[in-house]
């Protein structure tokens, strides 16, 4: 079980594949599993590096969680595992992640694609995150899981219910479920974040937007790259904001595409 000692937190990663490095950042309540449609798709022609954030997975930390921890843990795994440049994919946080691990750490980013990730999370967005973290308590988790998935996926993921049903079973069995108060804690980290500068992105950086995502629609992943050279933008439709798990052969495309230059 591989793990990476880094300022107070002990955190757990997985490598598979075989090719260039390529580092594959989760978002909120989300661990390095939570890639699983894309290393399938992708770990014949890269090498995948998959962390757990602080408050999910099997990594383990104390005390409140930073956006600044969480990209000092990725650029510390990147140089603890011996590699000078990485390809970085980051989905929803990891996205925000992944840009300000390029702005803080350039030497570091080869290649950018952030996934579903908008120009601020904005009054809305935030107090969903924190009605959903009251409620995680409160409710069992299948419940909380079937709410989380309204923002999540589009309107297709919700036409079988017995499908969502064993979604929902399935998440609730996860052996490394995130806890409720781990959740809180990257929703009290998500309310403290800092704006990003993104003109300080150098590396070539490319957007991918779902057209049906309700957290961060194609119009706000726009602006929230448009300060980048060069930067640029697609449109995955038929998707909600987990792209990757409703157009898992659409994205891996995409993505393969452009870090393989």
């Amino acid at each position: 079980m591989p793990q990476f000692e880094s300022d107070g937190a002990s955190v757990h990663y997985e490598i598979v594949g075989e090719g260039p490095p390529v580092l594959l950042v989760a978002g909120t309540a989300s661990d390095g599993a939570s890639w699983a449609p894309l290393t399938e798709r992708l770990k014949g022609h890269f090498t995948l590096i998959l962390p757990d954030n602080r408050g999910s997975g099997r990594t383990r930390s104390e005390g409140e969680i930073r956006i600044a921890d969480l990209v000092d843990d990725l650029a510390g795994l990147i140089a603890h595992l011996g590699h000078e440049r990485v390809g970085v994919v980051g989905h929803s946080l990891g996205g925000f992640l992944g840009l300000s691990l390029a702005e803080r750490y350039p030497d570091r980013v080869s290649r950018l694609v952030t996934m579903a990730i908008g120009d601020r999370f904005g009054a809305k967005e935030l107090a969903l995150f924190r009605d959903m973290a009251a409620l995680y308590g409160q409710v069992t988790p299948q419940i909380w899981f079937r709410l989380l998935y309204q923002w999540l996926f589009s309107d297709e993921f919700f036409a079988d219910s017995a499908h969502v049903a064993a979604a929902a079973e399935a998440s609730t069995a996860y052996p490394y479920r995130q806890s409720p108060e781990d959740f809180a804690r990257q929703v009290r980290a998500l309310e403290a974040g800092a704006p990003l500068d993104v003109s300080k992105v150098r590396c070539p950086t490319l957007a991918i937007a779902a057209g049906a995502d309700l957290l961060a629609a194609p119009s706000t992943v726009l602006s929230a790259h448009a300060g980048i050279a060069g930067a640029v933008t697609v449109v995955v439709e038929g998707a909600g904001h987990s792209l990757h798990w409703e157009q898992p052969d659409r994205v891996a495309g995409v993505v393969r595409e452009f870090l393989e230059g």
